[in-house]
């Protein structure tokens, strides 16, 4: 069975967690900062949260990767129609490519890797690492550059903050091919050309995909 009354009753919960974060806390921290750190605040404290606790509360991926679609939709409707604008920047559609990312990772890793839903299962990093990468690294480079430059830029010491949480949590959960796709996730970060909501999660995705499903290394 792909959903269960459990699966029903924590996606309402996570739901409106995101909610609360999306429409009230990040409008909190765009008042009390700037719009980019808003931004990253939804990052950490809405799609980290969920990427860390679904695998322990749901069944199945399925509601996860259905919610994060619709989410994506809900954005998109909100910055044709009526933009959220304490976060939604109209030269920036990264907050759009996370939410599509999110769940695309998680489907892609159903539709690749056997049993991979599994807390238990090493396999499962290999969807969670990007997707941590996207939240909590990014996030946590996004507000060093805030902090540091008071500009939105790609400077060095929000890519050093990058590293370390990346790298760390690579290594911690997926040894040496964890530690490089660490790495990875900075270098394209730093100087990729396509959103960081793309490139950030999918570049890792790859090459744990093919060290750690196909090579088993």
């Amino acid at each position: 069975m792909f959903v269960t009354l459990t699966d029903i009753a924590w996606a309402i919960v996570l739901t409106i967690w995101v909610m609360i974060v999306t429409l009230y806390i990040s409008k909190y921290v765009a008042r009390k900062t700037t719009i980019y750190v808003a931004r990253k605040t939804i990052h950490i404290l809405g799609g980290g949260l969920v990427a860390v606790v679904s695998p322990f509360v749901f069944s199945s991926p399925l509601l996860p990767i259905i919610l994060s679609y619709l989410l994506t939709a809900y954005l998109i409707f909100h910055r044709e129609r009526q933009p959220l604008n304490w976060f939604q920047d109209k030269e920036n559609r990264g907050e759009v490519w996370f939410t599509f990312s999110f769940g695309t990772i998680l489907l892609l890793s159903w539709i690749l890797i056997r049993n991979f839903w599994d807390p238990g299962s090493r396999d499962i990093y290999v969807a969670l690492l990007p997707l941590f990468y996207m939240s909590f690294g990014d996030g946590v480079t996004g507000i060093i550059r805030n902090y540091v430059y008071k500009r939105r830029v790609k400077g060095w010491w929000g890519s050093l903050g990058m590293f370390i949480v990346s790298s760390l949590l690579g290594y911690y959960f997926l040894s040496i091919p964890g530690l490089i796709s660490g790495i990875l996730a900075t270098i394209v970060e730093r100087i990729g050309k396509v959103d960081d909501n793309i490139l950030v999660p999918f570049v890792p995705f790859i090459f744990l995909y093919i060290t750690v499903v196909l090579l088993n290394l």
